[in-house]
């Protein structure tokens, strides 16, 4: 998590580089982790939001795929998901309540 400023936070994760010790947010393994990945990052907001209940979190793909992938698996899991968390999509325009069958190119999430 990076605080890019007023109690917001951007959710970042990808490979380590050991080289340059540095996060690349951009490789693809494809090793089929990716539900994994993706269930490691939600109880990593979890827990981050527990102790930080007030911070928002934002969330944007690298690439408008990862992002569609994002939003693919917050309507799969959004009943599960909106128990903890209010979510907001950004449709390019504004802020909208997360609905399943909008398009949107980043999201909000704070903490119920």
């Amino acid at each position: 998590m990076v605080n890019i400023g007023n109690d917001l936070y951007n959710l970042g994760f990808g490979d380590w580089v050991e080289t340059s010790q540095d996060l690349d947010d951009s490789s693809r393994t494809n090793n089929g982790d990716r539900d994994k990945v993706l269930a490691t990052v939600a109880s990593t907001a979890i827990a981050f939001t527990n102790r930080f209940p007030a911070v928002r979190i934002f969330i944007e793909g690298s690439t408008a795929a990862r992002t569609r992938l994002y939003q693919i698996s917050i309507g799969f899991n959004l009943e599960e998901i909106s128990e903890y968390f209010d979510i907001q999509g950004f449709t390019g325009e504004e802020w909208k309540a997360f609905r399943r069958g909008r398009n949107y190119k980043a999201f909000l999430i704070s903490r119920k």
